[in-house]
């Protein structure tokens, strides 16, 4: 998908982090906001329902396709509700949870995770006495998802010079949005810093969501998120950092 149509707002009529934002700083409003609500919300729940399925369709994914076929109906009102009558909460990974792949978080069926990889490849750059230069490149992903459909996923890409466990220099980095198949959601991601302290390669990127909620009179509201998500790595390609801040 191209990073054009990631960063659009879908259309639908009725669209947090977080990374994500949705990802980054929403998250699904309680059972007890969603049963006074749950009997307005047929007609836009269906078009957010719509929506989502249709840029699963654009997407290829036909895995998570099928998984959004088999969604209960509890599940989707769920799925529709969190669109529809978001409750902001705090950064779900803003505090360093521990670095490993998968789920960080999770409320119900809605999950945030991360999942990073180092490039094995390893590039001379320089020879000195003693000594070898080389590049690596390293990468993380902050996802956000519903029953395994993963709506949202921002990533940070790095390469820089290293030499044993220690990195030396940073080479250059890369801020993206993977994916955003959220109704009415804007991600946007840009490059914050990118640097080598202390043996250790950081590089940081500001991703902003902008979501809108369905007023009572039709139009949408609209509300902007952003964070800073980080990835750190020693010379070795250890991950040190893979989170918000």
């Amino acid at each position: 998908m191209s990073s054009k149509k990631h960063q659009r707002v879908a259309a639908i009529g009725l669209g947090p982090l977080v990374v994500a934002a949705s990802t980054l700083l929403v998250a699904p409003a309680n059972a007890a906001t969603r049963t006074a609500e749950a009997a307005d919300i047929s007609s836009p729940a269906t078009s957010v329902l719509k929506e989502i399925r249709r840029e699963l369709v654009i997407s290829g994914s036909g895995a998570e396709l099928a998984s959004f076929d088999r969604l209960s109906s509890t599940q989707r009102n769920e799925l529709a509700s969190y669109f529809l009558y978001p409750a902001p909460r705090g950064n779900p990974n803003a505090s360093g949870a521990p670095v490993e792949h998968g789920t960080v978080r999770s409320s119900g069926d809605f999950e945030w995770g991360v999942d990073f990889d180092v490039s094995e490849a390893e590039t001379p750059l320089a020879e000195q006495p003693g000594i070898t230069a080389a590049s690596r490149s390293s990468w993380g992903t902050q996802w956000f998802s519903f029953a395994g459909i993963k709506l949202t996923e921002t990533k940070v890409s790095m390469t820089y010079e290293y030499s044993g466990t220690t990195a030396r220099k940073m080479l250059g980095y890369s801020c993206t949005v993977v994916r955003n198949i959220q109704p009415f959601t804007e991600v946007r991601t840009s490059k914050n810093s990118g640097y080598v302290s202390g043996g250790q390669a950081t590089s940081k990127c500001k991703v902003v969501v902008k979501r809108g909620v369905l007023t009572p009179w039709g139009t949408v509201a609209w509300s902007t998120y952003s964070a800073i998500q980080r990835l750190s790595a020693r010379g070795n390609g250890a991950i040190t950092a893979n989170r918000w801040e």
